[in-house]
């Protein structure tokens, strides 16, 4: 753990909005048309390194499409194949609003404070360089919490 953690989300800006729809082309379009957000840059079949799903190793497979509100990532994301908290979303007809994205530097501080808080891990994963976890805070938050992290290069000694 890191020396002197504060354990304060009021320290945190938020990232990131992450929606979760059937047809992220459609939504895109929407947004971009309705609400002037602009133009979606659209990536399709992204598979999620060394993800998990309740504790269980998975392979999920999703399409994304990303722009800018403000300071704000816009994330739109439409689940492809896999067990995740995309498809159950889906599954239980919903769509929109799924996630708020918070950024740190120490992605397993952030996760041991959440558990000892009683807040388990739903899902992990990781696309590129950017590892992320989502935290089971439905019902305590009214939505998901992504937290993520920035995976720096190992030096070469």
């Amino acid at each position: 753990m890191t020396e002197n953690f504060e354990f304060n989300l009021g320290n945190l800006k938020i990232e990131q909005l992450s929606y979760v729809y059937k047809d992220i082309k459609k939504q895109a379009k929407i947004m971009e048309e309705l609400y002037g957000i602009p133009t979606f840059a659209q990536m399709e079949d992204i598979v999620h390194q060394e993800a998990t799903y309740r504790g269980k190793p998975v392979e999920i497979t999703v399409d994304y499409a990303f722009s800018r509100l403000i300071n704000v990532q816009i994330e739109l994301q439409q689940w492809k194949s896999g067990d995740c908290s995309f498809k159950d979303f889906i599954d239980q007809g919903k769509e929109g609003l799924h996630s708020i994205g918070l950024y740190v530097d120490d992605l397993d501080t952030y996760v041991a404070e959440f558990k000892k808080r009683g807040i388990e891990v739903l899902q992990t994963g990781q696309v590129g360089k950017q590892k992320f976890v989502y935290l089971d805070t439905e019902k305590t938050f009214g939505v998901l919490l992504e937290i993520s992290t920035t995976v720096k290069r190992r030096r070469k000694k």
